[in-house]
């Protein structure tokens, strides 16, 4: 499901853990199969759980908590921005709505 070497860097990542805490690597596993694949797909989520001896719920909790991972395909290039209260104070929101306008595009599209 992922190449020799990402399952190499995850195995890294493993390392850093007293080895009955090795699904503390499963963020940095999930950065390394979405680097690997472009987006995480269930069949890539379940594979990470799997690999970390961990149920896939608890894989699919962290992968569709965190806004950093990708969970369909995405365009070339993916524009964040900052739209919490200390952002709106400084016109955070008005800086996505004029990207919303200029691209054409909602929130979460591409």
């Amino acid at each position: 499901m992922l190449s020799q070497d990402a399952l190499k860097r995850i195995d890294r990542e493993v390392a850093k853990y007293p080895p009955e805490h090795k699904q503390s690597a499963v963020m940095a596993a999930l950065a390394i199969a979405q680097e690997e694949t472009g987006w995480l797909s269930n069949d890539i989520v379940e594979f990470v759980a799997s690999y970390l001896g961990m149920p896939p719920i608890a894989v699919f909790e962290v992968a569709t908590f965190y806004n950093m991972y990708d969970k369909k395909p995405t365009g070339a290039f993916k524009i964040g921005i900052c739209t919490c209260l200390p952002c709106a104070l400084r016109d955070g929101t008005k800086a996505g709505e004029y990207l919303k306008e200029k691209l054409g595009i909602g929130y979460g599209e591409t």
